[in-house]
């Protein structure tokens, strides 16, 4: 059996009661995935009564299901640590492949801290979180988001919010979010499957953003009651 990046993709899901939130949109993005690694994807079926978070990891030979209880508080002010960031090749990087168990560690590390989420460095710039996507508003109302050529990987929860923050105003552009972009930061918004919208509130110890939260009400409204 195939092992390594290439050998499988995955998505996690937000379950109640048998209803997986946006799964349409999660598994589209599966497919665009596996597309990228060159994984052939087979039928399979979505079993009934999943609750929880749902990892759904799908290889040549089928789909696997696990689920794990919500653990975290939703919509928290979290406190963060940065670690470097794990690397593969261009083709792999971006994307939710077979190979997560470097990022499955850093959480562990970040948790053993007692941080809340673990933000990913490479080259001087946050690229991904762990769990989450970053989310920068700098004071001219441009919100600021690391893509796939710097190595973030594709959010379903940020494009159900992506409308919504830009019907309130805001620019969304991609970039580098450096330590002087940080540092001078109006709000920071981690948005994920299990913390919902979060925000950053203090990173390595340093106290992040001015204190308000309207990008982070605005992202709350938009996934609205999915998750709570």
């Amino acid at each position: 059996m195939m092992v390594g990046p290439k050998s499988a993709v995955f998505t996690t899901v937000r379950a109640r009661e048998g209803h997986l939130f946006h799964i349409d949109l999660h598994l589209s993005r599966l497919l665009r995935h596996a597309k990228i690694l060159g994984i052939e994807i087979p039928e399979f079926d979505i079993p009934p009564g999943l609750e929880g978070l749902i990892r759904i990891q799908v290889d040549e030979s089928g789909a696997e299901f696990n689920s794990k209880p919500f653990y975290q508080e939703i919509h928290m002010e979290a406190e963060g640590v940065t670690v470097p960031a794990p690397r593969w090749t261009r083709k792999v990087t971006g994307t939710k492949h077979g190979d997560w168990g470097a990022y499955r560690k850093i959480t562990t590390d970040a948790f053993d801290k007692g941080a809340d989420v673990a933000l990913l460095v490479h080259d001087y710039c946050i690229v991904d979180g762990d769990r989450v996507m970053p989310l920068v508003l700098d004071q001219d109302g441009v919100v600021w988001i690391s893509g796939p050529e710097f190595g973030g990987v594709e959010s379903v929860t940020f494009d159900v919010c992506k409308p919504e923050i830009e019907a309130a105003g805001f620019v969304i552009s991609e970039g580098r979010l450096n330590e002087r972009l940080v540092a001078r930061a109006k709000e920071f918004v981690l948005l994920g499957t299990g913390m919902g919208a979060a925000r950053l509130t203090i990173l390595d110890g340093v106290d992040i953003g001015d204190g308000s939260d309207k990008l982070q009400q605005v992202c709350i409204r938009a996934l609205g009651e999915d998750w709570r």
